[in-house]
């Protein structure tokens, strides 16, 4: 989803239409992209400082009526 920017419905679609291209459960197709994202090269520096920001003050991004006690 964060990858190609889409929701969950249109997630759920990609891994719905591999799973039909390729004769393979939905489930396991699911749960082995699950243990995959540690096969990826490590996130840059750069990208990491920019995450660390967003997780750092993403609560102030929240409007009011949003928020809980």
């Amino acid at each position: 989803m964060w990858i190609y920017h889409i929701g969950a419905d249109q997630a759920f679609a990609v891994l719905r239409w591999r799973s039909q291209e390729t004769n393979t459960k939905l489930r396991s197709l699911a749960e082995q992209m699950i243990r995959e994202p540690d096969t990826l090269p490590p996130t840059t520096p750069s990208l990491r400082s920019r995450f660390d920001h967003l997780l750092l003050t993403v609560h102030e991004r929240i409007p009011a009526d949003s928020q809980t006690g």
